[in-house]
């Protein structure tokens, strides 16, 4: 990482309060797929350099929480999405955290694969043949045409038409701001 990590001990109380929303809830439940906090309690992923400016972590945080714990999009579906912008970027941590999440929704290692090859999965459902298609789409052009847009409404209605380009929007952002600060997953280059 470009700039040192910051130790939980030395960190102010905006910074903590950020930082508990790591360390407590369901980002550390026993069945979460991946941890943002190393075995030391120090932040990894992007926590790990929003914690500087902790008023834009904490609304980071929140948009996160959203598309993990609230979206009305099936989890398959949504790391569908993320996984295309993970390799659109090739984001290591992106990849890395979402692989694990992705197997934890039900996507198979054919899955994956198919994924990382640019290829679709077989066997997708039409809500998930939808999602990989229209962020396709919107990772191409940035905007659909009207008749992917028809048929992404048609499928996912307009909250989740809402919702998958939110969450395409906030994994570009995120994967842009791993690619600046650096941000490997768990034992890179060690």
């Amino acid at each position: 990482m470009r700039v040192d990590d910051v130790d939980p001990a030395e960190m102010n109380p905006a910074q903590l309060a950020l930082y508990e929303h790591y360390t407590t809830g369901q980002r550390v439940a026993p069945e979460s797929p991946f941890s943002l906090v190393d075995p030391d309690g120090r932040l990894q992923g992007p926590p790990a350099v929003w914690i500087l400016s902790p008023t834009f972590g904490h609304a980071l945080q929140q948009i996160g929480a959203a598309v993990r714990f609230g979206s009305r999009l099936p989890a398959r579906a949504r790391e569908i999405a993320i996984l295309l912008v993970g390799h659109q970027h090739r984001s290591e941590f992106e990849l890395y955290a979402h692989t694990r999440a992705g197997r934890a929704a039900g996507l198979t290692e054919a899955d994956l694969a198919a994924l990382a090859g640019g290829r679709e999965p077989a066997g997708l459902s039409e809500v998930e043949t939808c999602v990989l298609r229209t962020t396709r789409a919107v990772l191409a052009r940035g905007t659909l045409d009207e008749q992917e847009f028809r048929e992404a409404v048609g499928r996912l209605g307009e909250p989740g038409l809402l919702e998958l380009v939110t969450i395409v929007g906030y994994y570009n952002m995120v994967a842009w701001q791993l690619a600046v600060f650096d941000v490997q997953p768990p034992g890179a280059g060690s």
